[in-house]
Formats: structure tokens, C-alpha cells, sequence
């Protein structure tokens, strides 16, 4: 079975996981964004530095020591009279105080100009730390907007990495969707050489197997009359019906041995097992009954599910391949024309008569002698079931139907169960079977979607509404039964 393109890129992430991976990208963004805002408003704003305090003016403490006139010291000589008078009176009462005062002055003097002096080494200390403050706080400062700088420039990066990834992803995806391309291309021609050679092989298998019959025959034959009284009959060939009953409407036999379109059934129709899965359904329609022939019995599918049911049954083909495979596997099973054996029976004889993929094979007027004749040869009560393919479903209308060259005309379920109860059938009923599988489906895109976009949802309601209706055309159940009874 071919590779299809569903099965090669099957997709794992729906609308609305993108949807969610979005909104978290977005909501991430917001965040880094808020932060960084932050970041920048916590950056410290320059001031403007308060003046320097002057200096104190230490010349001015020096004047303060400089000598002064007193008028408790002796006037000089050209000092007026009074004055020498004036300075013994007053000397020996204010002159001892004002030396003290002088030495007071003088010690004060002394550690203000000190404490001047070391007033001026801090100044000058502090504004040595300040310049070095100040030079420190520009680094920091440089640093921090270097820091912001580099900061906004994470997501530009990361996303250029992100978008190089990304780019070599597709590159990668693509060069490899080539190569499964190419692979998945060799391995299809490989797979139909491979069915061409396994066709071919059995159809020479089938052949030999033909060619060891008649081998087999030839050699009991000439064994002589001893060894043909001990040897099976050779079957009969198939009795054609009649020009009355038939006319021109008698499908045309197979081939002789039937080996190549035997060969067909099997690669088209399905396993041995699997078609038995698909028939299980319709033992229930036998049960209890007796004398159930299966028209155009193929490979005994059917037959092996009645016999291991316990239902006492027999099949007819045309097909010789058909028939000698069934007796293989010790079903009872001849070669027949499906028209003249049922018309031979006597009336009320069969208690079911079972057609699995036979009625598309026949004419209209072969159909209509068949199914009368069915109807007398079933006794009251027995059931009828006849499958064919569905053409109401066009994948298996231009599928299984135009496939076969054999196949005479489609029937419609309508038009098949028509034609059961125009000929006395009652409880007619259709039952499908063989469904298209959900993967061979046309498929549906889910509403959410649409992420609350009401056109969009408005939009694929409309889709979906399309795609179910075309499903109901296209892709539907690709088998049915008409199943009725005999009144």
C-alpha cells in the first residue's frame, strides 16, 4: 500500500496549541519588557554638586596677633604729659589684667590658626574623596547604561539565532521531505513490481496447479479401467442454461480454467480471512436453517463459516480454479451455471440461498430469471442475501466496480431491494458493511479553531457542513446486503 502524504506529514500541533504558544510568547514579552522599564527608571539621575565651601582666611587670624596700642603701656616721649601721668596711675590696677588678656589672646590666636590649618587638610581631604566619589559614581552610572544596552539587546539576538534556527530547520525538513520524496517514490514503483511479479507468480502457480490436475487425470486414465474405478469422477462441465431461460442475457463464462481471474480475486478482493470478518455478520440470517446454497461460492469463505456453524450447506461456481480450491479444503462445491443449477432445483427444496459480490455480475434479465427462480426454490421462511457493492459510495463505484471487467451493470440498494420485494420477498432490508476507513476520509477542521472569531467559526461550520455531505457521497460504506425472506 502506498505511502500517503497524510500518513509522510501527520500533524501533531493543532490551531490551538499555536494559539497558546503565542499567548505565552506574548505574555514572556510583556514581562521582559516590564522589567526593563523598571531597570531604567531605577537608574540614579545626575545632581548638581552644592558649592564648595570657601576657605577660612587664615591672614586674618594673623592680624589679630599683630601688637596694638594699649593705654596701660608707656606712651613714648613724645607723648604729652598727661598721658605718663595718666599711664601710672592706671598701670598698677588694669595693667596686670590686660597681660593677662594678652596671653589669652596670643593662646587663642595660636589654636584657632591650628585648628585652621587642620580645618584646611580636611577641605582639601574631602575634596579629594569627592573628585574620587564623583569619578566612581560616572563609571557606575556608564556601567548601568551599558548594562541596559546590553540587556535590550538579548531579544534582537536571540532572535536572530532563533530566526537562523529556524532557517536551517526548513532547510533540513525540506531536503529531508525530498529525500522521503524520493525514497517513498522508489519504494512505491518497488511495491508495483513487486505486485506485478507476485501477480504473476500466482497466476503461474495457478497454473501449474491446473496443469497437475490434468497431469493427474491423463495418468489415472492411463492406469486403465482399474485405476479409473478407484479415481474421483472427473466434475462435470457446468450446464449452460437454456436459450429460453437465458437469452441473450447469459453472462459470458470465464476462461476454462479460471486461473487468472482467481489470481484477481486475490489481490483486489481481500484475504481469506478478511473477507470472513465482513460475511460473519450474515450467519445469523441461517440460523437454524438446512439446504443453504451459496451461489457463486468464490474461495468458500462463507461456506467454512456455515460449516463451522453447523449448518449443512453446498456452493456452485463457474469459476473451475474457484471450485477445486473450495473442494481442497473438503467443501461441497460444483461447477454450475447459477441460473440452470437454481431453476433444476425442485420447488421449496432450499432453506437460504446466499450470493456474496454476484448480482453486479449479471445482466438485467439473467438477474430477474435468478431471483424468480429463487423464489420458488426457497422453501417459506428461508432467507435470501445478496452482496454487492455499494455504488452510492463512489470511492468504491470507481474503486472495486470499474476495477473488475467482469461486472455487468451497478445495482443501486434502492433498486436491489425493488426488485426482491416485486418478486414476493418480504422484510426486505439493506445492511452496509466495509465502511471507508476515518484516514481515507475527507477531514473535518476542528471549531475552536477558530479562536473566537465568529466569521472564521461561522466559516468552518460551513466546511465541516461541506466536507460531511461530500463524506456521505464519497467515503461511505462500500458494501451492502439486501436481505429479505421467502413468505
Amino acid at each position: 500500500m502506498p505511502v500517503t502524504e497524510r500518513t509522510m506529514f501527520e500533524r501533531t500541533v493543532s490551531p490551538a496549541d499555536l494559539a497558546r504558544l503565542a499567548r505565552q510568547r506574548e505574555d514572556a514579552e510583556r514581562e521582559y519588557n516590564d522589567a526593563l522599564t523598571r531597570l531604567d527608571r531605577a537608574l540614579p539621575r545626575s545632581f548638581q554638586a552644592q558649592p564648595e565651601p570657601a576657605a577660612p582666611d587664615a591672614g586674618a587670624l594673623a592680624g589679630l596677633d599683630a601688637p596694638a596700642a594699649a593705654p596701660w603701656r608707656a606712651p613714648g616721649p613724645e607723648a604729652p604729659p598727661w598721658r605718663h601721668w595718666l599711664h601710672r596711675l592706671l598701670e598698677p590696677v588694669v595693667g596686670p589684667a590686660f597681660d593677662r588678656q594678652q596671653c589669652l589672646n596670643r593662646a587663642l590666636i595660636e589654636h584657632l590658626t591650628q585648628r585652621t590649618a587642620a580645618a584646611e587638610g580636611r577641605r582639601r581631604h574631602a575634596g579629594e574623596a569627592t573628585a574620587r566619589l564623583a569619578a566612581h559614581r560616572a563609571g557606575t552610572l556608564t556601567f548601568q547604561s551599558h548594562l541596559l544596552q546590553y540587556l535590550q539587546r538579548i531579544t534582537p539576538f536571540v532572535d536572530t539565532k532563533d530566526r537562523e534556527v529556524a532557517g536551517l530547520m526548513r532547510r533540513i525538513n525540506e531536503d529531508n521531505g525530498a529525500a522521503l520524496a524520493g525514497v517513498t517514490a522508489a519504494l512505491e514503483a518497488l511495491a508495483e513490481r513487486q505486485a506485478g511479479l507476485r501477480e504473476s507468480v500466482q497466476v503461474l502457480h495457478g497454473a501449474s496447479r491446473v496443469a497437475a490436475r490434468e497431469l493427474h487425470r491423463r495418468r489415472d486414465r492411463a492406469a486403465g479401467p482399474a485405476a479409473a474405478d478407484t479415481a474421483p469422477a472427473a466434475e462435470p462441465p457446468a450446464a449452460p442454461a437454456s436459450p429460453a431461460a437465458t437469452g441473450p442475457a447469459s453472462p459470458s463464462p470465464p476462461p476454462a480454467d479460471g486461473v487468472a481471474y482467481a489470481v484477481f480475486e486475490d489481490a483486489f478482493r481481500g484475504s481469506t480471512a478478511d473477507i470472513a470478518d465482513r460475511q460473519r455478520r450474515y450467519l445469523s440470517c441461517f440460523e437454524g436453517a438446512s439446504d443453504v446454497l451459496d451461489v457463486g461460492c468464490g474461495r468458500g469463505e462463507f461456506l467454512e463459516l456455515l460449516r463451522d456453524s453447523g449448518i449443512d450447506a453446498r456452493g456452485i461456481d463457474a469459476n473451475t480454479e474457484m471450485v477445486e480450491r473450495c473442494r481442497e479444503r473438503g467443501l461441497d462445491v460444483t461447477r454450475a451455471d447459477a441460473l440452470a443449477c437454481v431453476t433444476a432445483l425442485p420447488g421449496e427444496s432450499l432453506g437460504g440461498l446466499f450470493a456474496a459480490q454476484v448480482v453486479e455480475h449479471l445482466e438485467a434479465d439473467y438477474l430477474l430469471q435468478l431471483l424468480a427462480a429463487a423464489q420458488r426454490a426457497l422453501r417459506p421462511g428461508g432467507r435470501i442475501v445478496l452482496e454487492t457493492i455499494n455504488p452510492a459510495c463512489w470511492s468504491a463505484f470507481f474503486g472495486s466496480y470499474l476495477r473488475d471487467i467482469t461486472h455487468r451493470r451497478p445495482l443501486h440498494p434502492d433498486t436491489l431491494s425493488y426488485l426482491l420485494r416485486a418478486h414476493g420477498f418480504v422484510d426486505v432490508e439493506v445492511v452496509y458493511s466495509a465502511p471507508v476507513p476515518d484516514a481515507g476520509r475527507l477531514q473535518r477542521v476542528p471549531p475552536e479553531a477558530a479562536s473566537g472569531d465568529a466569521a472564521a467559526r461561522a466559516l468552518i461550520e460551513t466546511f465541516n457542513g461541506n466536507v460531511d455531505h461530500l463524506n456521505d457521497r464519497l467515503f461511505t460504506d462500500q458494501d451492502y446486503a439486501a436481505v429479505a425472506t421467502r413468505a
